[in-house]
């Protein structure tokens, strides 16, 4: 990574705080302030917290995982020699996913701030509509392009975040339905709208949210409550309760996922595989490379089997790449589905793995 883009990261991202030194001081404690009515409300900061981490997590692992695929398939038809560019200074061709967002808050921003550190994006390579882009001024100096126009912002992205406040989805719907590429994933942030009324509003298919399972059970399990989400995932076991794959996830986690972010995640990749001319053959050795830790043996390898019925596994026979409904992913039980939920443990640890190693790669540069 250069030190132009390093620099204007760190210009993003919000670094941990120095030592508070009213850390020992119970007085001064936010706690101290609460009567035992209000103390009773305290779990309701670290599920907020967790929710917040979680979803940011999420969206970097299917940036990264959508991102990688683009990048590895970039070098299989372009070879490159690494000494040769080194040498010569220059960078490696890039076949970039494009993402955009729709509004830009709070959880906008931890988001964006997770991608440039986590899934290997320039900011360049994101577009963000918001009805007051001056406000984002450190994005527009990092070079992040920030407008209000979301059909433009709709054009440009080939996966969309939604995180705008559901009181204005009515009039983005209405803006961008019918302008909204077929292969382009829309991820939506937006509380309190469900996946069939999202689907029905944007008039498109290709749409995906994440439903959070919490428990009372939970409610006061450890959480740094005072690290911001990008330091919050440097933690190894902070982005391990991330994972709806985890076995520690629900004994451990604050809140968690089913792991449709998995089934998500790769049937988004495949539905890409069209658009990027691979062959079926190809678009399987993609997902192998992509979503799976590096395996020594034949075991825990992905084929077609996992994704499909026998129906469609004659199409794919033939040559034809599949192309998937994003919507009946998120709400129906799929072939992957039954393979997630078996006990296909080598499968699941190598797909854990994988996307601990999202994070993971962020902290072991930042160590060397």
């Amino acid at each position: 990574m250069s030190l132009q883009r390093r620099l204007s990261r760190q210009e993003l991202v919000t670094h941990k705080n120095r030592k508070d030194i009213t850390n020992d001081l119970s007085s001064l404690s936010f706690e101290n302030a609460l009567t035992a009515e209000e103390r009773q409300y305290l779990p309701l900061r670290a599920r907020y917290h967790a929710f917040a981490v979680t979803s940011c997590a999420h969206a970097a692992y299917i940036v990264a995982v959508l991102n990688e695929m683009r990048q590895v398939l970039s070098e299989i038809k372009n070879p490159i020699n690494k000494k040769t560019i080194k040498f010569l200074n220059q960078t490696p061709p890039r076949n970039p996913l494009r993402v955009g967002f729709i509004g830009c808050g709070r959880l906008g921003k931890q988001i964006v701030s997770c991608l440039l550190t986590f899934s290997d994006i320039r900011p360049e390579e994101i577009i963000i509509s918001t009805r007051r882009p001056s406000t984002l001024t450190s994005f527009r100096k990092a070079g992040i392009r920030c407008i209000f126009d979301n059909r433009e912002v709709v054009a440009s992205s080939n996966i969309l975040f939604l995180c705008c406040l559901p009181a204005n989805l009515s009039t983005v719907s209405d803006e961008i339905a019918g302008f909204i590429s077929t292969d382009c994933l829309i991820f939506s942030y937006v509380t309190g709208i469900c996946l069939p009324r999202l689907k029905q509003m944007l008039q498109h298919n290709n749409v995906a949210k994440m439903e959070f399972t919490w428990s009372m059970k939970n409610a006061n399990k450890t959480w740094d409550i005072g690290d911001d989400v990008t330091s919050a995932l440097e933690k190894e076991w902070i982005a391990e309760l991330t994972c709806s794959l985890s076995p520690t996830t629900k004994t451990n986690g604050i809140v968690w996922t089913s792991p449709k972010l998995f089934e998500t995640a790769i049937y988004a990749a495949l539905n890409m595989c069209p658009s990027l001319g691979v062959t079926t053959k190809e678009a399987i050795n993609l997902i192998n490379i992509v979503f799976l830790a590096k395996n020594e043996t034949d075991k825990g390898r992905l084929t077609w089997k996992h994704f499909l019925d026998n129906e469609s596994l004659a199409y794919v026979d033939l040559g034809n790449l599949p192309v998937f409904d994003m919507f009946h992913i998120g709400t129906q039980d799929t072939p992957f589905t039954d393979v997630l939920q078996c006990s296909d443990e080598v499968l699941r640890l190598m797909l854990t793995k994988k996307y601990l190693s999202t994070f993971n790669r962020f902290r072991n540069s930042k160590d060397s």
